[in-house]
């Protein structure tokens, strides 16, 4: 992912920002320079080990993929880095909860999880 941070804060010696920092040592990031001199490329990458016995299907619907996590730091690291906080959609949420707006909170829990609807 390429990030612009509003000033050189993101260095490979700095410390990572906190919704990448706190998945700690199950994932290796790496921090360089994007192309161009365009901002600041971050790769993050699951180690080796570090999934679950689960079945890939099962720790997604579970929530537990190590993937999901790595998605929603780095979507969290973007926006903390590029304007200082975490928007967050529909926070608190506009509507009430009803038996027909119940899928579409379904599905937009699980946006946020997998990045897209």
């Amino acid at each position: 992912m390429t990030v612009n941070p509003a000033r050189d804060e993101l260095t490979p010696d700095s410390p990572l920002p906190e919704p990448l920092a706190g998945l700690g040592d199950a994932v290796d990031v790496r921090i360089r320079r994007a192309a161009g001199d365009r901002g600041i490329e971050l790769a993050v990458r699951l180690r080796d080990g570090a999934q679950s016995p689960m079945s890939a299907g099962a720790r997604r619907f579970a929530g537990r993929d190590p993937n999901q996590a790595i998605r929603a730091a780095l979507r969290e690291a973007k926006q903390l880095l590029e304007t200082g906080e975490v928007l967050h959609p529909d926070f608190p949420p506009t509507t009430q909860p009803t038996v027909v707006n119940k899928p579409l909170q379904m599905a937009t829990r699980q946006g946020r999880r997998e990045g897209r609807l």
